[in-house]
């Protein structure tokens, strides 16, 4: 009998267990097409103080095929080279994950960016806040909604409701306060 490895599956459970810490939304300045979009921050610290933080961008097209080019295209501008510069002497490398699943998805557009920090315990608020958020609403064209700080809670399943007429950003917030008040 042969085992197999379901990288689907592991990329889904492990998106599940990252500790996120915040989230906002966000828009494009000078693309009216891109008018909501979500930002998950999930972090990760070592013993030694060192660790990364991971940024995944979703953005609901709306049907709208064009647009995922276009997005590709504007966040392939926040490479090694372009976010070296601008993150500080800390900053360790970017490293990027293709999320492959989610490219079957033709409603959605998924990035995620994962930097790494030779030191981050303690300092993710300041560094989301006052250089990273700034940095890539420059670098990405994006105009960001005040994060929204979970700190440090768990998270169980969300519960199911009626999003049709909700903003993304609305929806996500909705969800995460239904499973808080679980507990």
């Amino acid at each position: 009998m042969e085992d197999y490895y379901d990288l689907t599956e592991s990329l889904f459970s492990a998106k599940a267990k990252e500790g996120m810490i915040a989230f906002a939304g966000f828009a494009a300045r000078d693309d009216p097409r891109l008018q909501q979009g979500v930002l998950k921050v999930s972090a990760l610290c070592r013993p030694d103080g060192s660790g990364y933080l991971t940024l995944t961008f979703v953005i609901d097209l709306e049907d709208d095929a064009t647009g995922k080019a276009a997005l590709e295209v504007r966040f392939a501008r926040a490479d090694q080279d372009a976010l070296a510069g601008r993150l500080g002497p800390d900053f360790e490398m970017l490293l990027e994950v293709p999320l492959n699943p989610f490219a079957a998805a033709p409603r959605f557009f998924v990035d995620e960016l994962n930097l790494y920090f030779r030191r981050l315990a303690g300092t993710e608020r300041l560094l989301l806040e006052q250089r990273i958020i700034p940095e890539l609403a420059d670098l990405l064209d994006l105009q960001f909604e005040t994060l929204e700080w979970l700190d440090g809670a768990e998270f169980g399943p969300s519960t199911v409701s009626d999003h049709r007429n909700a903003s993304l950003v609305s929806h996500v917030k909705q969800c995460l306060e239904a499973s808080l008040t679980k507990k």
